[in-house]
């Protein structure tokens, strides 16, 4: 039953999301007994209150439901007519909605996704819109005014919805310019200007105001002011001003100020009267009237609520007080800001969309107790007040095959992998013999590229897969790092994940592509490093030479060595295996993958046979598997070294292997920093090695080993040389600090 709960963070999501769907489809059924609007949010209420009790048994939870039932049962025995049946559940759905909304953040450290809001706020807006340019659109009201209010029924819980989410993405403006948010503020204030509305129009104008007013205390602080943000703000206004009188809303006012008989607008102002019915529509003189009839009510009435009201009173407060007497607007209030006592977490919030959602709420109604408006009032204000408590990271990669790089991203995520950070990989796929070294507690999802014979088909399919991924995870974590950096997807995933990216090229590719400008300009347009914060080598060299072709990028770069798993690489070291050192002989070990490209494997195998005519009492491991596995069993059996040189094939565990060899050798064409080369170090093996490679801490030369030229006679030499006379003196190594060190780098890129 439990399984049910796992993704409830998505189908809450999915439910904002269509929001404006299930709207529109109860607009169409409002003549039945129940609409579809009705039928679905009683389904998600009962999967809400399910969800208590089976996810989240908590005894505060059960305080809440058992005083909500309670307060139900007495309600539905003296009131059970089907209106005051629709009542009772908008006010239990509000309260039960924030309740699971309060469980989800705090058990899994997570906010509705604020571009989930900016959806649904496009959504509606369009909808509006396509239904004017279509005339297809209901009125806004039924009599004298206009206005449209697109497919929906209720132009004032449209106007509310609009005029609680443009304050909420108003207010992240003030951080970083987000262009599909700021898409949907021009789309809703289209929207609100066909509406004829006043309110959406009046949060709009307080929201600029209230940017321009921010920015100009900053400026003032900095003693320089910026007037470019005041004349846009001036032009603006000039250019609304001159633009009003087209729209619905001052057609609207004309027509309510002409129904007034005033020969001026201001004289509004100085009767009580024509204020209330300019302003608030008739609100307040009701508000009096109902007022009355509750003073002359019964007692059970004025706990419980009036018996009979015409109709609400449109103020969210009020209403609650009349439709639910003193018991249900005290139970209401107290659970509601107990809920937002308990979810706040943050010292300093934002008061602009509250402020906007009150003044929603007693101007116009229809925020709290509207379902449809409810779940979104909930979710901002949770979402302001509630601070994650642990860095969001996402990592985006390949696979986890044994490899180089699949082997430092294992390491990579356990010394990242503390109580301040909450880690998501996800992987182009979801395979390789490294997936179960992953912690427990780190989410592993997939991403998969779709590559079927069919292009048309391909696109398509990918197309929605990164689709679904932007609705979901836009800008969403706090860090995110592309860690492979030939794979496409993954650099697409951590762009967008966050503002705060970052990119690992473990590879010299000046060398991979002989530095062939065409190709490596090539290869690094389509990686898109400009979009990227941080960029991460592994090696200076491949750092240097990559600055001599993109100096621009000088501000972003940093050089960061792969983490060295020292305690795992240590303890899988003292397995044991059925394969003996060959007696009475020096052993030199390759490990990694089976690529001439790269590897050159071909050259390891000449530098064995030229160093093994000279010396016989050498042999050769080979541990690993690649595209040219095949070619390079045929190779040596060519060279009859079939009995000196052993393929091994791919190891999950290759460090007793390595343990047993008297060198480590390499005699690749081009590296980042070879992961073999910490693993040497940590098992105190010495290195022979065509990769002369740096960081700040490891320098091969002269401490670990040997820097032979790509040349087989200069490799096999050396094979032969520390044969004779090894005067190497190996450095001790501090592979704790070392480690460290690098995750002081990596803390501090996650918090910037």
């Amino acid at each position: 039953m439990k399984r049910i709960y796992n993704n409830s963070y998505l189908v809450i999501s999915l439910y904002l999301l269509l929001g404006f769907l299930i709207d529109i489809m109860t607009n169409l059924t409002l003549n039945l007994s129940f609409s579809i609007g009705i039928i679905l949010r009683g389904i998600l209420f009962i999967y809400l209150v399910f969800g208590l009790f089976i996810k989240y048994p908590k005894k505060e939870n059960y305080y809440i439901l058992g005083l909500l039932g309670i307060f139900s049962l007495i309600f539905l025995i003296f009131k059970h007519t089907l209106t005051d049946i629709t009542f009772l559940f908008k006010y239990n759905y509000v309260l039960v909605l924030f309740l699971f909304i309060y469980n989800l953040y705090k058990s899994e450290d997570k906010k509705i996704n604020r571009n989930i809001l900016t959806l649904s706020l496009i959504f509606y807006s369009l909808s509006i819109i396509i239904a004017w340019l279509t005339k297809s659109a209901l009125n806004s009201y039924e009599v004298a005014k206009t206005g449209t209010v697109g497919w929906f029924n209720s132009a004032n819980e449209i106007s509310a919805i609009i005029s609680i989410i443009v304050p909420y993405l108003f207010i992240n403006l003030e951080k970083r310019i987000n262009f599909i948010e700021i898409i949907a503020i021009i789309l809703s204030l289209f929207a609100a200007i066909l509406i004829g509305t006043r309110l959406p129009i009046v949060v709009f104008l307080i929201c600029l105001l209230y940017i321009l007013i921010k920015k100009l205390i900053k400026d003032i602080k900095r003693k320089k002011i910026n007037y470019v943000n005041i004349i846009l703000f001036i032009i603006f206004l000039i250019v609304f001003a001159i633009k009003f009188k087209e729209t619905p809303l001052y057609k609207n006012m004309m027509i309510h100020i002409n129904y007034l008989h005033l020969n001026n607008p201001i004289d509004v102002f100085t009767d009580f009267k024509l204020f209330d019915h300019f302003i608030f529509n008739r609100r307040l003189t009701f508000l009096f009237n109902i007022n009355k009839i509750m003073i002359k009510s019964s007692m059970f009435e004025k706990l419980f609520g009036l018996n009979v009201i015409s109709k609400t009173v449109e103020m969210d407060l009020f209403d609650l007080f009349y439709r639910y007497g003193l018991i249900g607007f005290t139970l209401f209030t107290f659970i509601f800001t107990y809920l937002i006592k308990k979810i706040r977490n943050k010292r300093r919030v934002n008061y602009l969309p509250i402020s906007m959602i009150i003044m929603s709420s007693f101007l116009s109604g229809h925020v709290i107790l509207s379902p449809n408006v409810s779940i979104i009032t909930v979710i901002i204000i949770s979402n302001l007040v509630y601070k994650k408590q642990k860095k969001k990271i996402l990592l985006a990669s390949y696979d986890l095959g044994v490899g180089g790089i699949e082997s430092a991203l294992v390491s990579f995520i356990k010394n990242i992998n503390d109580d301040t950070n909450e880690i998501t990989l996800y992987l182009e796929k979801k395979s390789g013999l490294l997936l179960n070294e992953i912690p427990k507690d780190v989410r592993v999802r997939s991403q998969k590229v779709f590559s079927t014979r069919f292009r048309l088909l391909n696109k398509m399919l990918n197309l929605l897969n990164k689709l679904k991924f932007l609705i979901t995870n836009f800008k969403e974590y706090d860090c995110s790092f592309c860690y492979a950096t030939y794979s496409l997807s993954s650099n697409f995933l951590a762009r967008y994940a966050s503002n705060n990216q970052a990119i690992y090229i473990h590879s010299d590719y000046t060398e991979t592509y002989k530095n062939n400008i065409t190709d490596i300009n090539k290869f690094f347009g389509k990686r898109k490093l400009d979009k990227f914060k941080h960029i991460i080598f592994v090696s200076n060299e491949s750092k240097d030479n990559f600055v001599a072709l993109y100096p621009r990028f000088m501000d972003k770069i940093e050089v960061i060595n792969n983490f060295i798993d020292n305690e795992k690489i240590i303890k899988l070291s003292d397995e044991k295996i059925k394969e003996n050192k060959p007696k009475g002989k020096k052993l030199y070990v390759f490990v990694g993958r089976i690529d001439e490209s790269s590897k050159n494997l071909t050259r390891l195998v000449n530098s064995f046979k030229l160093a093994y005519e000279k010396n016989k009492n050498i042999a050769l491991w080979i541990i690993g598997s690649g595209p040219d596995f095949n070619y390079l069993k045929s190779l040596v059996s060519s060279n009859n070294l079939d009995k000196v040189i052993s393929l091994m094939g791919q190891k999950k565990n290759p460090y007793p292997y390595m343990k047993k060899a008297d060198y480590i050798i390499l005699t690749s064409n081009y590296e980042g920093f070879p992961v073999i080369y910490g693993e040497a170090i940590t098992l105190n093996k010495k290195i022979i090695t065509t990769i002369d490679v740096s960081d700040e801490t490891i320098k091969i030369p002269n401490n670990y080993g040997y820097i032979c030229k790509k040349d087989e006679n200069d490799i096999a030499k050396t094979m032969i040389n520390v044969l004779e006379h090894d005067n190497l003196k190996y450095k001790k190594t501090n592979v704790d600090l070392i480690n460290k060190n690098k995750k002081d780098l990596i803390n501090k890129i996650i918090n910037n």
